[in-house]
């Protein structure tokens, strides 16, 4: 039987983007880009999000292209955002059909996989977001249904922070960003956006960085005694990354970040008392599928 630092080395190794998915993610975001750029006028475009920042899990869904708007576009920065995104969500139907596309309230998404759900996951991008942006200096303005608004972001400074944050901690904190949105995912994704657990991560998880089993407990308990706080953007734009965090809902995912605390605590007891198949089920508990159990 596997040692606990063993399991979470292979449960590292599994959440790893494979080449296999990378060629599948350039295959169909250079799909998508070509649809768009016929129907807009488009400056540029590029993956952004977790995808571009190395901390994406699997499967691999929501990967996200910003797409820059050029000066065709520019009386659309004077209306309500949704209508970009109405012209956007037909663009895309009209290319890949009404039930495989999805309107959120900043992006519009394009699934892959949506009429085959019984088919194995890995290997595959299951959906992408299109964001549409205009430059802003050198920061971009997106469009916010839900605010009725253009707010502002910066992809680069996200990317910056978490690269930092990466190095700090000796290379070990994306993979445990990635465990972590992987635990959420399979909590039901008690933390909305998944965005907030790295920007959470960013600030709870400090030096000296000491396993994955510590560090992600430690989460659990710094991340349920703070779900309900303001998370702001950490490029100091637009509104706070935890704006869909309602008391009821923060209150969820404290409840959820309490019970894998519980379990991660009973999973360390279990290991050092040698119950070394006990700790490993516990850990599959938290995190699910990809977490080996022997």
């Amino acid at each position: 039987m596997i040692s606990v630092k063993e399991a979470f080395a292979t449960y590292k190794s599994r959440l790893e983007i494979t080449q296999t998915e990378q060629d599948d993610a350039s295959r169909r975001q250079k799909d998508v880009r070509a649809t768009v750029q016929a129907s807009f006028d488009v400056e540029y475009d590029f993956l952004t999000g977790s995808y571009g920042r190395h901390t994406k899990t699997k499967p691999l869904k929501d990967v996200d292209i910003f797409v820059v708007l050029g000066a065709d576009e520019e009386h659309r920065r004077k209306e309500h955002p949704k209508f970009i995104l109405d012209d956007l969500e037909k663009c895309l139907v009209d290319k890949y059909g009404r039930d495989q596309v999805e309107r959120d309230r900043r992006c519009v998404t394009v699934w892959f996989e949506k009429r085959n759900q019984t088919q194995d996951e890995d290997g595959k991008v299951l959906s992408l977001d299109v964001v549409p942006a205009f430059e802003n200096g050198d920061d971009y303005e997106i469009p916010d249904d839900t605010l009725g608004t253009w707010i502002a972001t910066n992809p680069s400074v996200h990317g910056e922070k978490a690269t930092a944050k990466n190095k700090e901690l000796g290379g070990n904190w994306v993979p445990l960003v990635k465990m972590l949105k992987s635990w959420n995912r399979h909590a039901g994704k008690p933390i909305r956006p998944s965005f907030l657990v790295e920007v959470m991560a960013l600030e709870l998880v400090d030096g000296p960085f000491n396993t994955f089993p510590d560090e992600s407990r430690r989460f659990f308990s710094a991340a349920a005694a703070t779900i309900g706080d303001d998370w702001p953007d950490p490029a100091g734009l637009g509104p706070a990354v935890s704006d869909e965090m309602t008391p009821a809902l923060a209150g969820t995912a404290r409840s959820a970040l309490g019970s894998a605390e519980v379990l991660a605590t009973r999973a360390y007891r279990a290991e050092q008392q040698g119950r070394r198949g006990e700790a490993l089920a516990l850990w599959k508990q938290i995190f699910g599928r990809y977490f080996p159990s022997t």
